[in-house]
């Protein structure tokens, strides 16, 4: 039983890295597109964006013209 639930949970958490890696990608692939350039030193590793966050949040959820 314990053996079960080990390997289950081993192909659990490879599927998860996996699909998150994948998103990940696709999400710098996006960005690139738009930018039209090579993101490579430009880009934050772990939210997949060149923007920073006044910058997303704005464009984003269309908030007022304040400078947050």
């Amino acid at each position: 039983m314990e053996l079960l639930v080990l390997i289950i949970g081993g192909v659990l958490a490879f599927a998860a890295s996996t699909w998150y890696y994948a998103s990940l990608g696709k999400r710098i692939t996006d960005e690139e597109r738009a930018a039209g350039k090579d993101l490579t030193y430009e880009i934050n590793p772990f939210t997949g964006s060149a923007k920073d966050i006044k910058e997303e949040s704005i464009t984003n959820y269309k908030m007022n013209s304040r400078d947050l």
